[in-house]
């Protein structure tokens, strides 16, 4: 009867035991609680900060511009300055970017496009200046579109070139120049704001 009694003591402790050991396994922190040394770790982890996107820088050459609310849809040349005799070079039909001014992008600086003050090219807007908020787009070599939105239309004397002196400092904006007045007297500015890129 001893030895009855002590054999199944013996097969309730190895149990015992062995359930113990598969649930400590299995479920360490019911059998024993959280370890202390665990609680400390985590007040010490830094707490979670969202991902910030990645700023992708999209550039490109100027190839086309549009100001759809005035029927303008114009091809766009490379426009250079010649020191020597003091011009520029002028397209009767398209439009120049100033290759000494910013690419078309979403960072900073000037892009300049400039072109006649006739009918087939920025006349319309030269003799009736579009208001505030009108939209202009830059399509580019590298296939992005550009929309700017007009900020500001200012007159300027011929000789008067200090929009040139610096193009690449500030946000991102496009300058369309063109010659108005009666005799062409004024350069006019069409300073616009970038808004997107697609």
């Amino acid at each position: 009867m001893f030895q009855k009694v002590r054999f199944i003591g013996t097969i309730a402790a190895l149990y015992i035991t062995t359930v113990g050991v598969i649930g400590y396994a299995l479920y360490p922190s019911l059998l024993i609680g959280t370890p202390v040394h665990a609680d400390i770790k985590r007040s010490q982890q830094k707490p979670h900060k969202p991902v910030t996107p990645r700023f992708v820088l999209v550039s490109g050459k100027p190839v086309r511009i549009t100001i759809p609310d005035y029927a303008i849809d114009l091809a766009v040349d490379e426009g250079y300055y010649n020191a020597v005799d003091g011009s520029w070079s002028l397209s009767q039909t398209h439009a120049q970017f100033a290759m000494m001014t910013t690419l078309a992008n979403n960072a900073g600086g000037n892009t300049f496009i400039y072109g006649h003050g006739t009918d087939a090219v920025f006349g319309k807007i030269g003799t009736t200046p579009p208001p505030v908020g009108t939209i202009a787009e830059i399509y580019t070599d590298t296939n992005h579109v550009f929309s700017y939105r007009l900020q500001e239309v200012k007159n300027l004397s011929p000789t008067d070139t200090t929009l040139l002196d610096d193009t690449t400092s500030g946000p991102p904006r496009l300058t369309i120049q063109t010659c108005t007045g009666s005799f062409s007297e004024w350069r006019t500015m069409f300073t616009f704001t970038f808004e997107k890129v697609s």
